[in-house]
């Protein structure tokens, strides 16, 4: 990921946009790597994945009925 602050200050400058790597934030510093695709669901994640599933299909329903 780059910076898109530094981009946005940068990208009319005659000899192009600079691109930096950004910085990481806090939550990512400090957060434990539990985040990936191999671990385990946990109960709050398996209710998330549902709600948005249910989510993406009625907006779909949706688009496809009005449409």
């Amino acid at each position: 990921m780059f910076d898109t602050i530094t981009y946005a200050f940068t990208k009319d400058l005659p000899g192009g946009p600079i691109y930096r790597p950004a910085d990481p934030m806090p939550h990512e510093i400090n957060s434990d790597e539990s985040d990936d695709d191999t671990s385990e669901l946990s109960r709050g994640r398996l209710i998330g994945g549902v709600i948005s599933l249910v989510l993406l299909v009625a907006t779909g329903a949706y688009l496809y009925l009005t449409l």
